[in-house]
Order: structure tokens, then C-alpha cells, then sequence
């Protein structure tokens, strides 16, 4: 009988245990969604060390942005893997993330494509998406646009916003499936409805192209506009040039330097480069100004753009050694607050 007791008692509290740690986890989210980053770290840490997948997840997430702790993208892959070899479909996800882009790993789209298969099975959405990606280009699998296409469906029926876009370019395309202007637009126009930028962008790019819809460049201005605005670096060109070219809108160098120089924060080559171009000669709203050419073509040519070291070797024989240094020193200056450290923060948080 006193055995039967203290079995009892030892489930009670057990019991009781579960729904302080259930608790905990709560807490640890409701600090993360109210941006109390320092709070869900202190609250998730402990959790995490006794090796709570949830916590884990969180932890990485915080460490992969730098949120409530200093961003250490090793420790953040070391997190997500503790929690996605205990199953954690969001952590497999996450941590094939990781090893897509190469952060805190080594690169490997073979291991990226591994763990988000892991995820996908278990009904992971984000993880669908990204598999279903993966095969639609051939990355880390042979190409297949109808198993791309499954993926993306199975993805687009959790929601999820990015499938919404991907099965619109595919019907743009006749890629998996029969090529279909008027079901691209439905499918972009789901993905916008929930606010999915890179849609926005796409609507733009069929009204100015009169692809499914009648063509309307004052229409497409507005929709490159929102995105642009709201940080899509496609549309941000996509204005820049617009504006050059006087296309649908009066020509505007002054406002095209300004949409390109949005797209050069996100380090764009080719946007680089033309910003280059743009202070060669005088132009109206955009004075000539060699230092600036030269800044440019230095950042352009830091990130891969081979003709742009054309305009670095005119630029270092036409320029003065106190001009040259300036325009080195402004784009070191450039470069240190815009691309230092400069990791997309990569995945969701799910609620406990």
C-alpha cells in the first residue's frame, strides 16, 4: 500500500513538472515574440541543456540572428543539431538552412537536401517547399519538375506563401505542369494576398509585360513599388532601371541611384556595377563624380562583377592616389555597415 502511495505521489509530480516545463517553453516563446530576446535566451538555455528539442530550436534561431546573444552561427548549427537528431522537424529544417547556405557548416546541398527531407515527411512545410525547390532546380538531386511540383502542392496546402510563389512560376513557365498565365497570376495573387513580397514583384513583372492581364505600366509601378519598399531587392533593380530607361515612369537618375543603392545594400553585382556607370559623366539629378565611380566598381568587383575591374584599372590610372585612397576607404566604409557579418536569418519559430 505504501508503495502504491508513493507511486502516486511520484506521478503527481511528475505531472506537476511537465506543466511547469510546458509553462517554461511558453514563457521562452511569448519573450521571443515580444522581442525580449535577452529573456527567451535566459529562459530557453536551460531548457535547451536538458535537452528540450523546442528550446534547442529557439536557441539556435537566437544564436543564427544574434538575438538576446552574440551571433555565433556555430553554436547556432550546433543547437538546431541537437534538436533535429532528436526529430525535431523544424530544427531539421532549420539546420538544412544551414547547410544550404553554408553557415556554421560546411556547405553540402546533399546534407541540405537530407535534412529537409527528414522534415518534409513529417509534414514540415517549410521543409516541403524547400525539397520541393531542390529538385526544381537540381540542387543536391537529379532535376524533376513533377516531384518539384508534389512538394510545392503538399507545402501550398499548410499555406505556405513561398509554395503559393513557387507553383506560380512554375505555371509561367510550363514547368511540371501545362504553362498557364491566368493560374501563375491566382497563385501569386494568394501568395500577396498574405503579404509575400517577391509576389508583388511578380504581379508587376505581368503587368508590364501584358502576360495574363492587359498591360499596364502605371499598375506594375505600383506593385515594384510596394515590394521594393518593403526590401525585395529584385524589385529595387527593377525600379532602378525603370527610371533609367524611362519606362512607364519620366526618366530620373537621382531616383534610380536611389532605388539601385537599396539593392546595393543587399550586395546585387550587377547593381554595383551600373551604380558605377552612373558617375562616369554628368547625368540630370546625378552629378559626375570619379570617386564614386571608382567606390562603386571597388564594391562591384569585391563581389564577383568581371567587367567592373575595367573601370577599377581606368579609375586607379585617370584617379589621384588621394582620390583612389578615398574611394577604397568609402567603400571599405560601405561594405563594414552593410555586408559585415550580413547573414539572412534563416527559418521560423513555431509556438511550443
Amino acid at each position: 500500500m505504501k508503495r502504491f502511495f508513493l507511486a502516486i505521489i511520484i506521478l503527481l509530480c511528475l505531472g506537476l513538472l511537465e506543466t511547469v516545463f510546458a509553462d517554461s517553453l511558453d514563457d521562452g516563446y511569448q519573450a521571443f515574440k515580444a522581442k525580449d530576446y535577452k529573456k527567451a535566451v535566459e529562459l530557453m538555455r536551460p531548457l535547451a541543456e536538458k535537452g528540450d528539442p523546442y528550446a534547442q530550436d529557439v536557441l539556435g534561431f537566437l544564436y543564427m540572428g544574434g538575438l538576446g546573444v552574440r551571433q555565433d552561427l556555430n553554436e547556432a548549427a550546433r543547437w538546431y543539431r541537437k534538436a533535429a537528431e532528436q526529430g525535431y522537424a523544424n530544427a531539421q529544417n532549420n539546420l538544412g538552412e544551414m547547410y544550404y547556405n553554408g553557415y556554421g557548416v560546411s556547405k553540402s546541398v546533399t546534407k541540405a537536401v537530407e535534412w529537409y527531407r527528414k522534415a518534409a515527411e513529417q509534414g514540415n512545410a517549410e521543409a516541403q517547399n524547400n525539397l520541393g525547390a531542390m529538385y526544381f532546380e537540381g540542387r543536391g538531386l537529379k532535376k524533376d519538375y513533377d516531384k518539384a511540383i508534389q512538394w510545392f502542392l503538399k507545402a501550398a496546402d499548410q499555406g505556405d506563401v513561398h509554395a503559393y510563389k513557387n507553383i506560380g512560376d512554375a505555371y509561367l513557365n510550363g514547368l511540371g505542369i501545362p504553362q498557364d498565365d491566368n493560374r501563375a497570376i491566382e497563385w501569386y495573387q494568394k501568395a500577396a494576398c498574405k503579404g509575400y513580397i517577391r509576389a508583388y514583384n511578380a504581379i508587376g513583372m505581368l503587368y508590364q509585360e501584358g502576360r495574363g492581364i492587359p498591360k499596364d505600366q502605371a499598375e506594375a509601378l505600383i506593385w515594384y513599388k510596394e515590394a521594393a519598399e518593403k526590401g525585395d531587392i529584385v524589385a529595387q533593380d527593377m525600379l532602378g532601371r525603370m527610371y533609367i530607361e524611362g519606362d512607364g515612369v519620366p526618366k530620373d537618375y537621382a531616383e534610380a541611384v536611389r532605388w539601385f543603392r537599396k539593392a546595393a545594400e543587399w550586395g546585387y553585382p550587377e547593381v554595383l556595377y551600373i551604380l558605377s556607370q552612373l558617375y562616369i559623366t554628368n547625368r540630370e539629378g546625378v552629378p559626375e563624380d570619379h570617386v564614386e565611380m571608382l567606390k562603386w566598381a571597388i564594391l562591384a568587383v569585391d563581389r564577383g562583377h568581371e567587367k567592373a575591374k575595367e573601370i577599377v584599372e581606368v579609375g586607379e590610372k585617370a584617379l589621384s592616389p588621394e582620390q583612389i585612397d578615398k574611394a577604397k576607404k568609402d567603400a571599405q566604409e560601405w561594405a563594414d555597415t552593410y555586408w559585415k557579418d550580413f547573414y539572412p536569418l534563416l527559418g521560423t519559430i513555431p509556438k511550443p
